[in-house]
């Protein structure tokens, strides 16, 4: 019987029921990824090269002679490491206003510190899987320059299939495919599916859970604020990328009696990109 109302421990358990809340509807992008734990600061992994093995020049895998030796194939990787980066905001509400105040300011801090956090952390995920909107060790698709989305002479749907074939053909399961879009190439996916008479409701005009708005070509469409103009961003999720957690997004409350109280929100990981040719960058989708 330690606790009453108004103390510390029973705002705590509203707090994280809050950013329980706010998190399940705003990440977008670390559905992409598999989150993993750790306790170092330093995270190293080892990529793989994806090319399939075969015999050298002169000496291949098919029709090797009576007695003679094997084709040596060697595998190799290649080291990367990440490192731990802190996410956090923090406000000091006081005492009056949470109080007397006509809203619920205490709540609303919580939501809009915990939005703050999520969007960081989604922006950095972005920024990993897009390379900074770069194409290097992932695949890229260059949008012909008359067939922006928006446009009339549109070809959204054999993008996708394109992204989808670069990652089938570097023999990776499509079957599950997320393609990450931006409020206005969602727009743009609704009226080309309009114009051409297709059964667009099932690209949903109102987001759900983790921006999910339905599927097109069989692939996952998922729209986010992060997503850089003019870019979409199709993945095989939970095998492009890892999120390290070092720390889950979590919430701190300090209690000055008839002062105020300070609300900390923070997060700490860091993002691993393990798989680059799961992911295809689509550049173009808007006019240019």
């Amino acid at each position: 019987m330690a606790e009453e109302v108004g103390t510390s421990g029973l705002r705590k358990e509203l707090v994280d029921s809050v950013i329980k809340q706010v998190a399940s509807r705003k990440y977008k992008f670390k559905q992409a990824c598999t989150v993993s734990k750790t306790n170092a600061w330093k995270n190293t992994f080892f990529r793989e090269s994806t090319d399939i093995l075969a015999g050298k020049t002169g000496n291949a895998t098919k029709g090797i002679p009576r007695g003679a030796a094997f084709p040596q194939s060697v595998v190799t990787w290649s080291e990367v490491a990440a490192y731990i980066e802190k996410y956090g905001l923090e406000d000091f509400i006081h005492y009056e206003d949470i109080i007397t105040n006509d809203i619920n300011v205490q709540k609303r801090t919580l939501f809009k510190l915990t939005e703050g956090v999520v969007k960081a952390v989604d922006d950095e995920i972005w920024d990993i899987l897009s390379e900074g909107q770069a194409a290097s060790a992932i695949q890229g698709v260059t949008i012909g320059a008359t067939e922006w989305w928006s446009g009339s002479s549109a070809q959204i749907i054999d993008d996708l299939m394109n992204a989808k074939q670069l990652i089938g053909e570097a023999y990776y399961d499509t079957s599950n495919l997320i393609c990450f879009i931006s409020e206005r190439d969602h727009r743009s996916i609704v009226n080309y599916l309009a114009e051409k008479g297709a059964q667009f409701p099932s690209v949903g005009e109102s987001m759900a859970n983790n921006g999910h708005v339905g599927k097109l070509a069989g692939i996952n469409l998922v729209v986010s604020s992060s997503v850089t103009a003019s870019y979409a961003l199709v993945v095989v999720p939970k095998t492009c990328a890892t999120w390290k957690e070092a720390v889950a997004l979590s919430s701190d409350l300090k209690v000055e009696a008839f002062k105020g109280t300070r609300v900390r929100i923070c997060e700490m990981g860091t993002t691993q990109l393990t798989d680059p040719l799961a992911v295809v960058l689509l550049n173009g989708t808007q006019a240019r």
